[in-house]
């Protein structure tokens, strides 16, 4: 007898199994992640503090408002910040909104954890989130994105990338990505040279990694995240203008919006 066709959504068919159970493994991991993600939050409040200094100036070592340490001797980082936000030491408040940090970085990890793999791309994905952060919040406050962190941001994002392709043989993927992510730093740069109020060298920087990541999950995927980015800021900047909160030569920080289309796309895309 021959053997009837089975329909798309036939929950025998071997692919559409391997999907359900994929999904149904994900949702632990996101869960976890996202619990790491408040830990890992709390750590980069203090890389925020240290770093959020007026370009040319060292990283702050202590509290803004007692001077109580941050950088131990060594400039190892230690925890300046409570849970709630305050300096341990006087209880000001240091850095960003209280939980700010720690939420946005569980959040994010545990979206990526949702929705990419395999396992090596999640750990590229979820290491840029982890500089990418910090960077958010650093650009908003001082408009700088410091070489601290963009430069790791960019070496993690494409060595885990390259693990990714050695272990998966998706060489075509690492191509793809490497020369994603410097055809949109170069993109940056020119703008960064024609243009200094628009963006500066430290965007390029982070367009770096940004696109490898994106051009990874395909072209199309680096074309929407950029695009996103720039929407983003465009919105914003015309919200401030109509509320007349700047003027059109005052410059916004671009990190952010840069940071938010990247894993808008990321989480949009298919992997």
């Amino acid at each position: 007898m021959a053997a009837l066709p089975r329909s798309h959504g036939d929950p025998y068919d071997i692919g559409h199994f391997a999907a359900n159970k994929r999904s149904a493994m994900s949702w632990p991991l996101a869960a976890a992640l996202a619990l790491a993600g408040l830990a890992i939050g709390w750590c980069l409040r203090t890389v925020v503090v240290c770093l959020a200094v007026p370009a040319g100036e060292p990283a702050r070592a202590g509290c803004p408002a007692c001077g109580h340490e941050i950088l131990a001797p060594g400039r190892r980082l230690r925890s300046a910040a409570a849970p709630g936000g305050r300096c341990r030491a006087c209880r000001a408040r240091i850095g960003p909104p209280p939980l700010a940090v720690e939420v946005s970085t569980a959040v994010l990890l545990g979206l990526l954890a949702a929705r990419i793999h395999p396992g090596l791309v999640l750990a590229a994905a979820c290491w840029l989130a982890i500089a990418a952060v910090p960077l958010a919040w650093i650009d908003a406050a001082v408009q700088r994105l410091p070489d601290a962190l963009t430069v790791p941001a960019y070496a993690g994002t494409a060595a885990w990338l390259l693990l990714a392709a050695a272990a998966g043989g998706h060489w075509h993927s690492m191509i793809r990505a490497a020369a994603g992510g410097l055809a949109l730093a170069a993109g940056y740069a020119a703008l960064a040279v024609v243009s200094r109020s628009a963006v500066g060298l430290g965007d390029a920087k982070l367009a770096a990694s940004l696109g490898t990541m994106l051009a990874w999950a395909g072209w199309p995927v680096l074309v929407a995240g950029t695009f996103a980015g720039f929407l983003l800021a465009a919105g914003y900047g015309l919200g401030l203008l109509l509320l007349r909160r700047t003027s059109w030569r005052q410059r916004i920080p671009y990190g952010p919006f840069m940071i938010a289309g990247a894993f808008l796309a990321l989480l949009a895309a298919s992997f």
